[in-house]
């Protein structure tokens, strides 16, 4: 077992605190340690520290380098901060604690292999006069995960000669295929596929468990081959939901020509691009409409589900191309809500953007940047906007007008509606948490004139349009395509 011990003192004071923080690693661990410490904080100590960061409590982080042998850190030289309300320093009272050191550059989030964790919770108390002190041990590596194959259900692992030529290092799409129940029976028979795009923090895994067979309807209607897609595989700005990108690389094209080549050699897959449909959720939803759009003879039949903003007019509550936009705030200077729940606004898009630089690379508006923009000189994604005062940027704007569905189906629908008809289908509810049914909607009136789908499902937000009625009615539509 690996050991780093972390000491940390906090010095608390009218005017804010200091904070001295010893770092002991143990022996065993073999390598230095390069990346981001960070501590979460839970005030409410009936209930453990968060898995992924709270925005309601108190989080800390520093960078860290060659991290091998005992240190001393000060929280006045900490390289980002988050606490609740821009406080300077912690109220009062018993706060638990837990942390983590990411060391992994490749992967978005923190629980990749490799990183060191604790596993035990320490207890910071803070007296009235604002001083405490704690000691956070981090004893755990987390391992390698391992994917539990069935007879039914395998991984896929494939080097992708296109991404690794991009990116000059070995890059591999990762997905997990299920097979239907009479392909062990009936080795003659050949099967339609579907493939998968799952949301944020979605990947292949998650088909060991029950969640996508139900929510997508794996068990429903004409029997499918399903290969559910990994969008986060060695992907260090976040989610790359299988676009064509040019700071990600060309994942859709080698989804394409590579992994799709690949699966119909390997398994009994029908070889006509007529029976091979692809869905997604969320990210995975704007992924499989711009699958569609950009390979419409690869296709034969897309089904995007609560998609990430498909038109850019609404790109969630902003318009992008309005003169002088600003991300954070509306003409009037009203902050623009972000994320609603039962009518309830809980985030506004400043909130969430200060989460998103203090966990630092891999979250949502990176990826973002990432997907549809252009890099900068260091191979990084250009910022849509200033992360201080919200300002949005005309000409990266300008970079992302080809990912914008809307634009794409008004410039390009009706040469395409041939090789479309029948094949285009966006759906979102009518109170999305994230406001993205005004792009399915701004997406649907450019569409018109064309077979295009575009529809709002009453009373369903982000997640509970997976209604049993809605599964099987894209079931049935998927049903309707097969031959």
């Amino acid at each position: 077992m690996k050991y780093l011990l972390l000491i940390l003192v906090f010095f608390l004071s009218k005017v804010g605190f200091s904070q001295t923080i010893h770092v002991q690693i143990d022996t065993s661990i073999k390598k230095s340690l390069t990346g981001k410490l960070y501590l979460f904080l839970q005030s409410d100590t009936s209930k453990r520290v968060p898995n992924e960061p709270d925005p309601a409590q108190p989080m800390f982080a520093w960078n860290v380098q060659n991290l091998e042998k005992n240190i001393t850190l000060s929280f006045d030289k900490a390289d980002s901060r988050l606490l609740p309300d821009n406080q300077t320093r912690l109220k009062p009272g018993y706060y638990k604690m837990a942390g983590i050191i990411d060391i992994d550059f490749e992967e978005r989030g923190r629980a990749n292999p490799g990183n060191v964790y604790a596993r035990k919770e320490a207890l910071l108390y803070v007296d009235e006069k604002g001083s405490g002190e704690v000691t956070v041990q981090f004893q755990s590596v987390i391992p390698q995960r391992k994917f539990r194959e069935t007879e039914r259900l395998k991984e896929i692992t494939l080097k992708s000669q296109l991404l690794s030529g991009f990116r000059k290092k070995d890059i591999f799409m990762k997905a997990a295929i299920r097979l239907p129940a009479s392909y062990l029976t009936n080795p003659t028979r050949t099967y339609p596929v579907v493939f998968v795009i799952p949301g944020w923090g979605g990947t292949h895994y998650d088909m060991m468990g029950n969640m996508p067979v139900q929510r997508y309807g794996m068990e429903l209607g004409k029997e499918k081959i399903y290969v559910y897609l990994n969008p986060e595989t060695q992907s260090p700005f976040g989610l790359h939901a299988f676009v064509d990108s040019r700071v990600n690389g060309p994942w859709g094209k080698a989804l394409v020509e590579e992994l799709v080549p690949y699966l119909e050699q390997n398994y009994r897959i029908v070889k006509d691009a007529s029976q091979r449909f692809v869905m997604g959720q969320s990210t995975g939803g704007y992924g499989s409409l711009w699958l569609q759009l950009n390979y419409p003879d690869a296709f034969g039949g897309c089904w995007s589900v609560s998609p990430d903003p498909v038109d850019f007019t609404a790109f969630t509550c902003v318009n992008i191309y309005e003169p002088n936009a600003n991300f954070y705030t509306d003409k009037d200077g009203k902050e623009r809500d972000f994320f609603i729940m039962n009518g309830k606004a809980l985030a506004t898009t400043r909130s969430f953007n200060a989460l998103d630089v203090f966990l630092g690379d891999g979250e949502q508006q990176q990826a973002f940047e990432a997907e549809f923009g252009v890099p900068d000189k260091n191979g990084r994604p250009q910022l849509l906007f200033d992360r201080v005062s919200g300002k949005v940027n005309p000409a990266v704007v300008k970079s992302w007008e080809p990912y914008d569905l809307g634009l794409f189906i008004q410039k390009n629908g009706k040469k395409l509606e041939p090789r479309l008809t029948g094949k285009v289908h966006v759906y979102a509810g009518a109170d999305d948490n994230f406001f993205l049914q005004n792009a399915v909607r701004a997406f649907g009136g450019k569409a018109k004139g064309t077979s295009a789908i575009a529809e709002l499902i009453p009373g369903a937000d982000h997640w509970s349009i997976w209604s049993t009625v809605f599964t099987q009615r894209v079931q049935q539509e998927i049903d309707a395509r097969i031959k």
